[in-house]
């Protein structure tokens, strides 16, 4: 019995494999990819003095650019004075880390000759549902990382690292949240 998921990978039960029926996929070594991560966050501790994060690099270019368009009302907004000291969104070397993440991220789907541009969704699930429900993720994720006062990155990888107890409260809150609705929306993906 052979089960495909989103139209590249697919799953056969046991003793069912077909020559050929499978697509390889040259993905990195989780591993090593983990370690790597780790080289990489413990350099920006060693470099920056700081560790590893994202979502503040919207909230940057978001603060600058209101004020470039209304300086009166990015000044009575609290939450974006703290991101007014730069003039720039380039001045705050975050936004060169999120740059770089994508850069490196295109680079390495590149180098692994892995790189299509795809939609992947389920078979019962329509183009427009995905686009949908992609973008309201988006979005949900992005808030909710600037309430928690940081990412994935932020908070799970630099916070857990320093051994905060936020960071590992967010980690294990992110694990469960994500087997629940996993288990929920499994049925739009099958």
């Amino acid at each position: 019995m052979v089960h495909e998921i989103s139209g590249n990978n697919v799953i056969q039960s046991p003793g069912t494999l077909q020559e050929g029926s499978v697509e390889k996929n040259n993905y990195w070594s989780p591993y090593l990819s983990g370690a790597g991560i780790g080289l990489v966050l413990l350099a920006a501790f060693y470099i920056m003095g700081k560790g590893l994060g994202a979502s503040s690099a919207f909230s940057i270019v978001s603060a600058v650019t209101v004020h470039q368009v209304n300086p009166e009302y990015a000044g009575r907004l609290k939450y974006f004075s703290s991101y007014l000291s730069v003039d720039s969104p380039f001045r705050d070397w975050i936004v060169f880390e999120l740059c770089g993440l994508l850069a490196g991220a295109f680079t390495g789907a590149l180098a692994s000759r892995n790189f299509r541009l795809r939609l992947d969704k389920g078979h019962s699930m329509g183009n427009a549902t995905r686009l949908f429900t992609a973008f309201t993720g988006g979005i949900l994720i992005g808030f909710a990382s600037r309430l928690a006062r940081g990412c994935t990155s932020g908070v799970a990888l630099t916070g857990g690292s320093q051994l905060a107890l936020a960071g590992w409260i967010f980690v294990i809150s992110m694990f469960i949240s994500g087997f629940l609705f996993a288990a929920i929306f499994r049925r739009m993906w099958s």
